[in-house]
């Protein structure tokens, strides 16, 4: 309990300015990468069938968009044309969802009075952390969910290119803004 006092009363310093003011646009994006890990945690808590499921219901929607004749494919064929986009659509899902961590916690974390290996070093800490506590959590899920070296990596790539992409994000609008100024 004691800790996680500590850990409000670190939370609610880092969002207040040194002048007392808070800090809005950090506050918007802590809450948005807290939100984005709630949302991670929920789908690494589905069990392996559930899923499953929805990877596939994804697959049948990207083959009513790319198949021309899709809806009129058997129940059976849209399934089998599902089964074999499952594995791509989870490792997409995968990089996507850590990618758009990375940029919250860049989002979050980002200062500009931090040299450039600290605006990428914190966020990435983080969000890999993070990719690995998610996988060590599908240990305890059970039901064919597995704790994969391969997700952590891939999670951790995504985290990597969000952080990257939101730094070139502010570094473009920096330029941009100080030419209009």
């Amino acid at each position: 309990m004691i800790m996680l006092c500590g850990i409000l009363v670190t939370m609610i310093d880092y969002l207040f300015k040194t002048n007392g003011k808070l800090n809005i646009r950090k506050t918007v994006f802590i809450i948005l990468a807290v939100l984005c890990m709630g949302v991670i945690f929920y789908f690494s808590s589905m069990n392996a069938d559930d899923s499953t499921e929805e990877s596939h219901e994804l697959g049948k929607f990207v083959g009513y968009i790319v198949e021309y004749d899709f809806q009129n494919w058997s129940p059976d064929a849209q399934e089998r044309y599902a089964a074999k986009l499952d594995h791509p659509i989870r490792k997409t899902a995968h990089f996507l969802e850590y990618m758009l961590l990375g940029i919250l916690l860049t989002g979050a974390l980002y200062e500009k009075k931090r040299s450039r290996k600290q605006k990428i070093l914190y966020p990435f800490i983080i969000g890999a952390l993070y990719a690995v506590s998610d996988e060590l959590h599908q240990l305890f899920v059970g039901s064919g969910r597995s704790c994969e070296v391969t997700d952590m990596l891939l999670d951790s790539g995504g985290v990597i290119v969000g952080i990257l992409l939101a730094i070139l994000n502010i570094v473009i609008f920096r330029k941009i803004f100080s030419n209009l100024y």
